[in-house]
């Protein structure tokens, strides 16, 4: 799983012990161990009928983003809605967009636009994982209808948690003996190297260590798009590495997707946990949840300035927050972690204890359980057919450019079908 999916199954896992949840998941899908209390419903985005059908059996619905007709039949059932909102879009849009031509980039920030108004307009209560990120959807909510007395209370902070049980190691070595040698010294980048990320800073800093020191990158593509993910900068990243002298032995690739339950024994290998990023606008409102794995595997923590848990980590001495780009201060910084790093692991162990999930989840546990469902009134409804109509043209012009024009009408084709059931 990555981020989206582990942040969707750990709410449901933290809610389970309060009451039933369902947690649904693409055709499938099976749920990690100790998922106790969770009901799995196999049903993906496309899966209309059985969505709406377990909406209705349930008095709230969380979720992250939806397609324009299915958030247009959900938010008038009289379930509430909570729209996780988690993952910044409207800037995440900007840089996962750079390389597209500039009337594709124009189209997909019309479309993540939109579709955020239309998500905060239906919601009952917006879920996002930092007080940076709540002042972002504010500004999104100014900027697409006049403030309501309640719109902070609209907006709860719920952060990526972690589990209160420690990681554990696994049946034997993952990376000591495997992939690196028994004394190596390991960074670890966990999870993918995705474009808006600075993987080639963290290479080249390896360049200034010593050679007992070794950059492992626990995954490259996401889990679900293994054969075609645009957005996997890992290429650039290995072909940099070669051309250093430093892959295969200073520098190493895990190209296969280490499971959910199996990523403890990874971060237990490592000596300090390491993430990069360059100084944009996506970077001031992310929330780099590869560092929420770092602290709850105790590791100290090197990665760059700029965003949320950058400023954590600065702050609580949990590690080092170095200028983006600058890899002489990265690698200065990994090698201070490395000589002695104790007094950041102790940090790091108190500071853990206020992200385990069953803390961080209480605002979404509490409109659980005393939340209301805000009016249906014709200005909303209005709001959110018009955010959610206006992404249907753009949609289609980008279905057209990378799918091509049989698959923009088979897609057609099967909106209608679903319009002409419902009515």
């Amino acid at each position: 799983m990555a981020g989206p999916a582990i942040r969707a199954y750990e709410l449901a896992r933290s809610l389970a012990g309060h009451a039933p949840v369902t947690l649904a998941a693409p055709t499938g899908s099976t749920l990690p161990q100790g998922a106790a209390g969770v009901r799995l419903l196999e049903a993906g985005l496309v899966d209309y009928d059985a969505l709406i059908g377990a909406v209705r059996e349930h008095d709230v619905v969380v979720a992250q983003l939806l397609p324009p007709r299915l958030l247009g039949r959900i938010w008038q059932e009289p379930t509430r809605l909570v729209v996780d909102l988690y993952n910044p879009t409207v800037v995440e849009a900007i840089e996962a967009t750079r390389a597209k031509p500039a009337r594709s980039r124009a189209r997909l920030s019309r479309i993540v636009g939109r579709a955020a108004a239309a998500h905060l307009a239906a919601a009952d209560l917006a879920l996002c994982a930092s007080e940076r990120q709540r002042d972002l959807w504010l500004g999104v909510l100014a900027g697409r209808e006049a403030l309501e007395p309640d719109a902070l209370e609209r907006l709860a902070v719920v952060p990526f948690g972690i589990r209160a049980e420690p990681p554990e190691p696994g049946s034997g070595p993952v990376m000591r003996g495997v992939l690196v040698a028994p004394d190596a010294r390991v960074l670890l980048w966990g999870g993918g190297i995705w474009d808006w990320l600075d993987a080639p800073t963290a290479i080249r800093a390896v360049a200034r260590l010593p050679d007992e020191v070794v950059l492992v990158f626990q995954g490259v593509k996401r889990p679900a798009l293994l054969e075609r993910d645009e957005h996997a900068a890992g290429p650039a990243a290995v072909s940099l590495a070669r051309s250093l002298g430093l892959e295969g032995s200073r520098v190493l690739f895990n190209h296969d997707w280490v499971p959910y339950e199996e990523r403890g024994a990874w971060l237990l290998e490592a000596d300090v946990g390491v993430s990069a990023h360059p100084a944009h606008l996506e970077t001031r409102f992310a929330y780099r949840t590869r560092i929420a794995d770092y602290l709850w595997a105790g590791l100290p923590v090197v990665t760059s300035a700029g965003d949320v848990l950058g400023d954590l980590v600065r702050s609580a001495g949990l590690g080092r927050a170095v200028p983006p780009g600058d890899d002489a201060a990265f690698a200065a910084a990994c090698s201070e972690l490395l000589s002695d790093g104790e007094p950041e692991r102790a940090n790091v162990r108190r500071a853990a204890q206020e992200l385990h999930w069953d803390r961080v989840v209480r605002p979404l546990l509490e409109f659980c359980r005393t939340g209301t469902k805000r009016t249906v009134t014709r200005h909303r409804a209005r709001q959110i057919r018009h955010a959610t109509i206006g992404q249907y043209a753009p949609i289609a012009m980008e279905t057209l450019r990378t799918d091509g024009p049989a698959n923009l009408t088979r897609k057609l084709a099967a909106n209608a079908r679903r319009a002409l059931k419902r009515t």
